[in-house]
């Protein structure tokens, strides 16, 4: 009989740790599908397309479906103007870390977010990679500051 009482521990302590495990891979598989369509947003946003109504853009998603079944070629063609496209977004950025002797004004703050760079609270500096370098310097010529380019 006491065997019998153990075994029953046994499987509902494998029941309760295959509940468990279960549920870390529902939550796995639900950061993936989040993190997939953030990604496709931002791709909209890549391209210049997030002014576009929502059901304007759904349309234009449905003719590019409806060409994909007409036309197998034209998919091999996005995927090269794609790769093309974004090897030349990586090759103009430059990795940059950027410091100030006193906080910067708030207009100052707001151009270098628009560039892109993000703030690091805890080494008290800006970083990130940014394409259009001599437009940050010019706007930065009014403030002192420690630009670092990264080879």
């Amino acid at each position: 009989m006491q065997n019998v009482v153990e075994q029953k521990v046994r499987l509902e302590q494998k029941k309760n740790r295959l509940i468990a495990e279960e549920t870390r891979l529902k939550l796995k598989e639900r950061k993936m599908r989040t993190r997939h369509l953030i990604e496709v947003g931002g791709l909209v946003t890549k391209a210049g397309l997030d002014y576009l109504p929502t059901n304007t853009l759904y349309g234009a998603l449905l003719s590019i479906a409806s060409s994909l079944e007409t036309n197998q070629t034209v998919k091999d063609e996005w995927a090269r103007i794609g790769k093309i496209k974004l090897d030349q977004e990586q090759t103009n950025k430059h990795a940059v870390i950027l410091k100030f002797e006193q906080e910067p004004s708030s207009e100052i703050r707001k151009s270098i977010r628009n560039h892109g760079l993000k703030w690091n609270n805890l080494r008290k500096e800006w970083y990130g990679f940014i394409s259009d370098l001599d437009s940050l310097k010019v706007e930065l010529s009014t403030a002192a500051h420690n630009l670092e380019i990264i080879n």
